[in-house]
């Protein structure tokens, strides 16, 4: 079939790689792909793979604020001129505000959209005005694709409803590159390691604090931080305050950040909320042991709390600081988990992930 896709920008984050992956999957199995992003200069951070077809809308750059009827209304038109002109089958649209936007372009069906939610929509905010518009517009939808079963039921359960459908990203063995030695900014013996934008999402202050409450018993172990985001400021000022210059490590963003998990020793998750958590299921993929929150929504389904990592209550700092310190402490342990950790790439199969979603797609289509 012909499918187009679309998304904000092709920048770093784990909505793009989920799409990468489905976009990816889909084009090895025979459909054209078309993939179109809604702003021009933004750059690609990700690498298309041979095959898949890649537009930008032509309109002007940056942010269109939802009351500037001007720039709503030419972006509104050229994502409808320049979808027509692809004559797709189906649509397919990744995260939230696209999602309005696609389907205010094409609700009659014709041709079906289906749009994805890769944040748990309770927790993140979009706004009041967009909010009302996905409430209106989401059961025009084809299909709704939800990550979780509890944020699937949710939605469902809404008046009215939407057409949700429950399909869990996949976890896809790692890639290393070839001859990567271990990386600099691992200074200390062991290393545990969080991975994620710096946003208030993420939790990376409670992580810091939940370190600073245990690191004195651990003089061997670091704390790296990979990611870069508007928090780096506040994250700093807290590691000085909290007595852990050299023991916190921020060293930005990694383009390939399997390299780095190969050589850590523990993964820690310490979100908020998630849709899924990508880096969660990457890092137990590359066979480490995760300690994390068991926020909404993702973890839980993820780790096998005392089989392949540990669970903590959402936003129990203490309990946090207690179960890194249990595997921190505890290397017998860590091994066994690692032996179990990478289990989850058989248990979100990118295979079956594939054929759900052509299932998915051949009831849209009819």
């Amino acid at each position: 079939m012909k499918i187009t896709c679309l998304i904000d920008a092709l920048n770093l984050g784990g909505a793009q790689r989920a799409a990468l992956l489905l976009l990816e999957g889909l084009s090895s199995r025979g459909h054209e792909i078309t993939l179109t992003t809604f702003d021009p200069a933004m750059p690609d951070f990700y690498r298309l793979k041979p095959g898949i077809n890649r537009v930008k809308l032509p309109v002007e750059p940056g942010i269109c604020r939802w009351f500037d009827l001007r720039c709503q209304t030419r972006r509104f038109r050229a994502l409808k001129a320049c979808v027509s002109a692809q004559a797709p089958d189906l649509i397919i649209s990744f995260i939230d505000t696209a999602n309005v936007l696609t389907l205010a372009a094409f609700p009659s069906g014709r041709p079906p959209v289906i749009v994805c939610e890769q944040v748990n929509p309770l927790h993140w905010r979009i706004g009041p005005h967009w909010s009302l518009l996905r409430r209106a517009l989401y059961p025009l939808s084809a299909a709704v694709v939800m990550l979780t079963e509890d944020t699937a039921r949710w939605a469902a359960s809404l008046r009215p409803g939407w057409p949700a459908v429950h399909i869990p990203n996949p976890v896809v063995p790692p890639v290393y590159s070839e001859n990567i030695s271990r990386p600099a900014f691992f200074g200390q013996d062991r290393n545990l390691v969080a991975l994620g934008r710096l946003h208030e999402q993420k939790g990376f202050d409670m992580l810091i604090t939940a370190f600073a409450s245990v690191a004195g018993r651990f003089p061997r172990w670091q704390l790296t931080i990979i990611g870069e985001g508007p928090e780096r400021k506040n994250l700093e000022s807290l590691i000085r305050g909290s007595g852990l210059s050299g023991r916190v490590a921020l060293p930005g963003v990694s383009e390939k950040p399997s390299d780095a998990l190969r050589y850590a020793d523990l993964f820690v998750m310490s979100s908020r909320y998630e849709g899924f958590g990508m880096v969660l299921a990457e890092a137990m993929a590359c066979g480490l042991p995760a300690v994390s929150f068991d926020c909404p929504s993702g973890p839980g389904s993820m780790i096998r709390h005392g089989v392949d990592g540990l669970l903590v209550r959402p936003g129990d700092v203490a309990g946090l600081g207690s179960a890194l310190a249990e595997l921190m402490g505890d290397e017998e342990k860590r091994v066994r988990m690692a032996s179990r950790a990478s289990e989850i790439v058989e248990r979100f199969s990118y295979g079956k992930y594939l054929d759900d979603w052509e299932k998915l797609i051949r009831s849209a289509v009819g």
